[in-house]
């Protein structure tokens, strides 16, 4: 009975073992407002690796891709633990303002989108003085493509990676979207922004625009529309990869296809079935929004290949 056990603990210390392919270490950068926190995902056993820093999306998205508005798809993680696979570590990391990263905001009305980018930018700088990384490379989810595309164009990078990325201003989408869900908002909306382009505060907003156009966000609506990311991405001159699903419901195809255009050497893929949380999904609505909240549904394994075989190519 004693040596039967103790072949069954053998087994379990060698399975545990074979299973471990990923280790975490901490992070950190500091910023004149306070500390940036996030994690290094790291290929078990490998001595010399890239890196891919994969910025979020929009929102209060953590780290792990998961969000206080019912986002629990923990697909940043996902991702980073099938690169470890593959012998690439990933750096997550928590957004200023958010989960670990919160006390390097202050106020809600201080944030500006270029402060997103200053910190992809100090992520860089510091990943790269680590004697373990070979390359850096910068991935950009949602909104994160955009933040990408721009610290891309001040520090130099193996190659940049854009994650269902809107092709369009932040306004434009917005606007599109509205048009979709809510069309009798759109115009009022569109005014909206225009004011805030023209540097006039909105004194008054509706209930429905309350989100996204509230005082206190005002001033990083206005900084974040100011960019066009078709017109950013054309200005890079590292190898650059542009991914996106095609069940995404918040960022369609052709957005994909027009940063393409606008960056023609660029690898353009559309990944069939993969949502905008980047795991296998339906076009039905419901049940795409359903994945939203599955942690343990895998992200796509298409997705893992293509950026897998682009780090593999710089």
């Amino acid at each position: 009975m004693y040596k039967k056990l103790l072949s069954i603990s053998l087994l379990l210390a060698i399975a545990s073992v074979s299973f471990a392919q990923s280790q975490e270490e901490h992070s950190s950068v500091s910023t004149p407002t306070g500390e940036l926190r996030g994690s290094l995902i790291l290929p078990q056993g490998v001595q010399k690796f890239p890196v891919v820093i994969l910025l979020p999306g929009s929102g209060p998205t953590d780290r792990n891709g998961n969000n206080a508005m019912g986002v629990t798809a923990n697909s940043y993680r996902l991702l980073a633990e099938q690169f470890a696979k593959q012998k690439i570590a990933t750096l997550l990391i928590d957004k200023r303002g958010i989960s670990e990263s919160a006390p390097a905001l202050k106020q809600e009305d201080s944030i500006r989108f270029d402060n997103y980018v200053s910190d992809a930018v100090a992520w860089k700088r510091s990943i790269e003085t680590d004697p373990r990384v070979t390359k850096v490379f910068i991935a950009g989810h949602s909104e994160g493509s955009l933040i990408g595309i721009l610290a891309a164009q001040q520090t130099p990078v193996a190659g940049f990676i854009s994650i269902s990325g809107p092709a369009k201003s932040a306004d434009k989408i917005i606007i599109g979207q509205l048009q979709k869900q809510a069309p009798f908002m759109a115009p009022a909306a569109d005014s909206m922004f225009n004011r805030l382009k023209k540097d006039q505060p909105l004194d008054t907003v509706p209930n429905e625009l309350y989100a996204i156009l509230r005082k206190s966000i005002q001033p990083y609506m206005a900084s974040w529309m100011k960019y066009t990311p078709c017109t950013e991405i054309a200005k890079l001159t590292v190898p650059v990869l542009i991914v996106q699903g095609s069940t995404d419901m918040q960022v369609e195809t052709s957005e994909a296809k027009a940063l393409k255009e606008c960056q023609p050497k660029a690898e353009l893929h559309i990944i069939q079935g993969m949502n905008h949380i980047l795991k296998n999904a339906s076009s039905v609505m419901s049940e795409n929004i359903a994945t939203y909240k599955m942690p343990a549904l895998s992200v796509n394994e298409d997705l893992v290949t293509v950026i897998v075989n682009f780090v593999g190519k710089q």
